[in-house]
């Protein structure tokens, strides 16, 4: 029987967004390069051209971009009442898709309304497009699901996430039943870090870099490091220091980064005078160098749609045809005359034997 991390490694969320942080790095930045040199020529292939060309965004100025609006996806999914696990689906959708797509190229505005409601689909909650729409000012359902077939693509169809809270509750009922802490101290450490998992992970870099109960775990350390290594005597008994240490530094990096973005900052961050102003520069700096092709989702669906429906079919082969089914007039000649036989004859079965 195959063990759980012979199973994860067969997922499609390790073999295909499981990335080391240098080519994580090596991915944004090609990404940010191809935006830039095909909205270049767009620009000036337009009619008038824009000369001069404006300034681009930088892949950490798209970063910052990107963490923006999956705080604006995590502040919308409530609205929808959209239970946990498809609110992470929905905010991991959003990151992946930026991997190989530029915010520059197709509007993040537009992509986490499409994110939410995809997610509903991929996490089997079959949701109406009225309702996502419903939530957000001025958005139609044309809108919600423009850009659903370019989001497939772009996450490369890939629709399993695989999230931490199962796992937080397992460690949990161990914990129980390993009895050396009070159920008091395990229930407020189960509650914190759910907290943590619920906002830490969305909104960094974590599913790309480590594994769901790695992220766990590290969430865990963050309120009771106690916990965790109590969890590592009982998983690693009689086995040696050096695996023990090795694990342990990667929870401790995967912990370091968790810690950098506190499930707090989903309050602060919509007060913060800083964050606003700083935002609000990059989003009009943004507005500047968009994809003019690609600003109006919608209207490029549709453009496509009928493109599409104005391309002729190919005709088929008349004298295969005829080889098959023989000769088109002859064929309806002799049906013509076997149903005036059957009228004839009052019956569809034939005279009476």
């Amino acid at each position: 029987m195959a063990t759980e991390d012979a199973r994860y490694r067969q997922s499609s969320q390790y073999r295909l967004w499981s990335f080391t942080p240098s080519h994580l790095s090596t991915l944004r930045e090609k990404t940010n390069t191809l935006a830039r040199t095909h909205i270049s020529n767009r620009m000036r292939a337009s009619d008038p051209p824009v000369d001069p060309l404006p300034d681009f965004l930088t892949p950490a100025e798209e970063y910052q971009i990107l963490n923006h609006f999956t705080l604006e996806l995590l502040r919308a999914a409530p609205y929808c009442q959209l239970p946990t696990d498809i609110q992470a689906t929905a905010a991991i959708f959003l990151r992946r898709f930026y991997v190989t797509n530029s915010v520059m190229t197709y509007p993040p505005q537009e992509l986490i309304k499409t994110c939410l409601f995809f997610g509903c689909k991929a996490e089997g909650c079959f949701m109406r497009v009225q309702k996502i729409a419903n939530t957000f000012p001025n958005t139609t359902d044309e809108m919600v699901l423009a850009a659903e077939y370019v989001l497939c693509q772009g996450i490369r169809f890939a629709f399993d996430v695989r999230h931490p809270f199962r796992a937080l509750e397992g460690a949990i009922i161990e914990l129980r039943r390993l009895g050396d802490f009070d159920d008091d101290r395990l229930n407020r450490a189960h509650k914190r870090t759910r907290e943590i998992l619920k906002f830490s992970p969305l909104v960094t870099d974590a599913y790309f870099h480590y594994t769901p109960s790695q992220i766990m775990y590290a969430a865990m350390a963050i309120v009771d490091d106690e916990l965790v290594h109590r969890m590592m005597r009982e998983a690693f008994a009689g086995q040696g220091e050096d695996i023990k240490d090795k694990i342990w530094g990667v929870i401790e990096n995967c912990k370091a980064m968790l810690e950098k973005e506190p499930p707090e900052k989903m309050s602060t961050y919509w007060n913060d005078v800083e964050s606003t102003k700083a935002m609000k520069a990059l989003r009009k700096k943004l507005t500047k160098c968009r994809d003019p092709d690609r600003v109006d989702l919608v209207a490029l669906q549709k453009a496509r749609r009928e493109q599409a429906s104005q391309t002729q079919k190919p005709k088929g082969d008349a004298n295969g045809d005829e080889k098959v089914f023989g000769n088109g007039n002859g064929n309806n000649q002799e049906r013509e005359s076997k149903r005036r036989k059957v009228a004839a004859d009052g019956d569809v079965f034939g005279p009476p034997l």
